[in-house]
Order: structure tokens, then C-alpha cells, then sequence
């Protein structure tokens, strides 16, 4: 049975001539757990008509939970097939090469396409163990900026030469095209833009993809980064400004709260400060790894104990920041809840990227398809919301969950190759 899906209604006067049909991806976890209690996560009914006794049937037992199990081993059976391990006292020496991170990107894109999954499929459909982790993997994105951005800053003299159309041209020309992607579909479905709106979502302007929001926060990183690095000159200076701006931009997006196109929630903040523990990690890269092999043992120890406590915790407190706030006034709570959520949010991705760094201190991954997943990471990541909407509408749902989850991997992995093609012919490279 199909279930309702939210839909992001933009509004724009008469400029709109029939409103297109672009979908919220993003939950608070009252609106998910609201959701789910509609759809009767934890006990099924078989057998029911009318006012007969309903037979329950615990979750774990429904067939349609078991078949999606297939999809979540086959996840990790891609993160482990062809991984090498190294022997007691070895490590992989060159943990921080885009060779390396490469597979892992791709990896963790797949889990963010989970993620978004389980926000449309609900809770039967075995996929809410990724409801919460997307943030988690984010924040893996923009520790690598961060440590990418230094590392070649670092290295090479020249660097900021040509830096906005090295990274501008890297993120924007898949964003456009992402962009036109959308829009042609939602035409081809039935939605009509006015020019002006047209253009509006084509530029970003108005977000027709809800995924794009990161596109525009790295770039925002981006230009800091230059600011601070290549204008600074004395190091201790460019990393204070960084963590100023570090420090301004959550406070400014909680200040401005929730808006209706940018800004349009949490997600926008609540994971950027691994950006600058990224940066840091780049700069003190020989004190870090030194100290990471003198004391793996116990360092990864307190990792492993600090996230499994951490992120629980922090999923705990922002699903439940309303009542830990009982007395607030309303203006202080818009102000309060999602600095609580910000900081357990940053802790617990701090946590999780500390025990990744440990944990493929040990192990490598390096299985083809991952490989290919990471080449393809940002046209997968941008486009696959799209397929997400697209095969849930009444005309185009495949029957089932799992054909419906079996479509959009398939899709979006193909329009990935292809915008990702697309890309590479327009920006002449090999």
C-alpha cells in the first residue's frame, strides 16, 4: 500500500502555473516516529476484515521486513568484500590518500541513500537503523574537505591559483546539471514553471533538489577557506578566523531559524565543525598519526566506548530537546533546542569520526564497485532523491518495497554514470 509522502510546496505568486511536486526528504524524528505509530511499526495485522480479531505478527517476522534484510547485508557485504587487514603492530601508511578515502566515500554515499530510504519506506521495512545516521556520514564529508583543502594547501605553493575553478567548477556544473535533471522530469511528469521560477530553481536559488543543500554550504567553506588561507598569511592566524567562522555560522543559521528554501533546518549546521577538525587534522598530521600507533589499543578503546555512547545520547536528546526545556519561554526555546541538538550533534560526529579514523587504521577497502560509487559519490548523492519521489508516485510504484527500493538504487546509479559523464565532457577531462 502506498503511504502518504510529504511534499515541499513553494509558492510563488502566479509565477508557479502548476506546483511542482518536490519532496521533503528531511524528518524531525517526532514527525518519523509519528509516521511510524500510523503504520504500526512493531506489530502487523494479517487476517483482518471488518471487525474480526486481528492476528498480530511481531515485526521481525513479516516477510516483507525479511526480504528488506536482503538489502542491509548486501551493504556491508560491499564494505567487506575485498578489504585487506593488516598484521598486529602494521598500519596502512597512507590512511589520508584519495585512493584510500575513495571506496569509503562511496560507501558511506550508499548509506545516505539508505538513509533517505528508510524516511520514505518507514519503520516495517527494517530500514530505521539508518534513520539517524546521515549525519554521521555528512560529517565524514566535510572532515575530508577540510583535511583535503589543507593538505594541498599545504603542499603545493600554487594552490590558490586557480582554486574557484578547480572546486566551483568540481561542485557546480553537477549541481546545474542536477538541477535540469529535475526539472525536466517534473515537466515530463506534468508540472509547469514560469521562466523566471524556471531560472530560479535552475541556479538554486529555490532548492528544487532537497539534497543540494550541501552543495552550497561546502562552497560557503570553500570560499572561507580561501579567505583564511590565502589572504592570512601567518597560519595561527587563517586557523583562528576559521573558527570564528566556525563558531558564527551555527549561531547564525539557529538566530535565523527554519526557512522555507535555504536554511531549511538542521542539517544545514549541525555537522560543519568537522570541516575544521578536518583542517587541524592536516595540520598536526605527523603529531596525530605518531600518536595513534604508540597507542592504537586503548585510543581505539575510547573511541569505540565514546561513540556507542555519544550517538545514542544524541539522538535521545534531540528527539526529546522539547521536554528537556519544560520552563523556556517559546523565544528561548527557538534558540536553545537546536544549540542542545547542535552540540550533542557535533560531539557525537566527532566521535564517530575519531573511531573511523582508528578503525581503517587497521583495514583497507578496496572492492571496485565502492571504487566506483566514490568516483560517482556527488551525482549519486544529488540525483538519487529524484528516483526517490519519482517511483512512489501512484502511476510509477513497482508494487512492493523492495522492487521500489530495488528501482531507485538501479536509477540513480545510472543517472550518477551519466551526469557524472556529462560532467567530465563539459569540464574536458580525461
Amino acid at each position: 500500500m502506498l503511504r502518504n509522502n510529504q511534499f515541499l510546496k513553494q509558492f510563488a505568486g502566479k509565477e508557479l502555473l502548476s506546483e511542482p511536486t518536490v519532496p521533503i526528504i528531511r524528518q524531525s524524528r517526532d514527525e518519523k516516529m509519528q509516521r511510524a505509530e500510523q503504520d504500526e511499526p512493531f506489530l502487523e495485522r494479517a487476517g483482518c476484515s471488518g471487525t474480526e480479531e486481528c492476528i498480530r505478527i511481531p515485526i521481525y517476522m513479516h516477510r516483507r521486513f525479511v526480504i528488506m534484510i536482503c538489502y542491509i547485508l548486501l551493504l556491508f557485504f560491499l564494505l567487506l568484500f575485498g578489504a585487506t587487514f593488516c598484521e598486529p603492530g602494521d598500519f596502512q601508511e597512507a590512511h589520508f590518500t584519495k585512493s584510500y578515502e575513495l571506496p569509503l566515500r562511496g560507501f558511506l554515499t550508499l548509506v545516505i541513500v539508505y538513509h533517505h530510504l528508510s524516511q520514505y519506506l518507514g519503520i516495517v521495512s527494517a530500514f530505521p537503523i539508518f534513520w539517524e545516521i546521515g549525519t554521521l556520514c555528512v560529517s565524514v564529508f566535510f572532515f575530508y574537505s577540510g583535511y583535503g583543502l589543507m593538505k594541498s594547501a599545504a603542499e603545493n605553493p600554487a594552490y590558490f591559483t586557480h582554486f574557484f575553478r578547480r572546486r566551483y567548477l568540481h561542485i557546480f556544473l553537477p549541481f546545474f546539471l542536477c538541477n535540469l535533471l529535475y526539472l525536466a522530469v517534473y515537466y515530463a511528469a506534468g508540472d509547469r514553471f514560469s521562466p523566471s521560477l524556471f531560472l530560479q530553481y535552475l541556479l538554486g536559488i529555490r532548492l528544487i533538489n532537497p539534497q543540494s543543500w550541501y552543495i552550497l554550504v561546502i562552497a560557503l567553506f570553500y570560499l572561507v577557506f580561501y579567505l583564511c588561507f590565502h589572504l592570512v598569511h601567518h597560519r595561527i592566524g587563517s586557523l583562528f578566523l576559521l573558527l570564528l567562522f566556525q563558531l558564527f555560522y551555527p549561531s547564525f543559521c539557529i538566530i535565523m531559524g527554519k526557512q522555507s528554501n535555504w536554511l531549511q533546518g538542521e542539517w544545514w549546521f549541525n555537522t560543519t565543525f568537522l570541516f575544521l577538525i578536518g583542517v587541524l587534522t592536516s595540520q598536526f598530521e605527523p603529531i596525530l598519526m605518531h600518536a595513534a600507533k604508540k597507542y592504537y589499543t586503548p585510543l581505539l578503546v575510547l573511541a569505540t566506548l565514546s561513540f556507542f555512547c555519544v550517538y545514542p545520547a544524541s539522538v535521545r536528546i534531540c528527539s526529546q530537546k522539547e521536554a528537556l526545556l519544560p520552563f523556556s519561554t517559546l523565544s528561548i526555546k527557538a534558540l536553545s533546542e537546536p544549540l542542545l541538538c547542535f552540540m550533542w550533534r557535533t560531539l557525537a560526529a566527532f566521535s564517530f569520526n575519531f573511531f573511523l579514523f582508528l578503525f581503517t587504521f587497521k583495514i583497507r577497502f578496496s572492492n571496485p564497485f565502492l571504487i566506483f560509487l566514490g568516483q560517482h559519490s556527488l551525482e549519486l548523492y544529488l540525483s538519487h532523491g529524484l528516483f526517490l519521489e519519482l517511483f512512489r508516485r501512484q502511476e510509477l510504484y513497482p508494487g512492493n518495497d523492495f522492487l521500489y527500493t530495488l528501482f531507485v538504487l538501479l536509477f540513480s546509479l545510472l543517472s550518477a554514470w551519466l551526469l557524472h559523464r556529462t560532467f567530465r565532457l563539459l569540464s574536458f577531462s580525461k
